[in-house]
């Protein structure tokens, strides 16, 4: 049997479920034409990390910042890391 305050909990959760989703915002990732860019967006978002393949160096990290030159993370062995996009060779994820 369905007590009152069942009821009432159904409604708030799903209320609060419904208005969660429909105003979710688009990533940011998910507007960049660049696939580069856009797996580093992702990386940013999610705080997941990457492996950056630049000028012959692997370089893992979390990106914590972009601008239109620059990428910038940070990993366990370094507290900030600054890479040039146009020195970039490959981007690798596993999100």
């Amino acid at each position: 049997m369905y007590t009152p305050s069942k009821i009432f909990s159904w409604l708030l959760l799903s209320s609060i479920v419904a208005a969660g989703t429909a105003g979710a915002a688009e990533p940011a990732a998910a507007n960049e034409k660049d696939p580069v860019r856009a797996t580093l967006l992702e990386s940013k978002e999610k705080a997941k990390g990457v492996s950056i393949m630049a000028s012959g160096a692997t370089i893992a990290m979390v990106v914590t910042a972009m601008d239109e030159r620059h990428v910038i993370g940070r990993n366990q062995q370094a507290s900030r890391i600054v890479v040039r996009l146009d020195r970039i060779d490959a981007v690798s994820v596993a999100f």
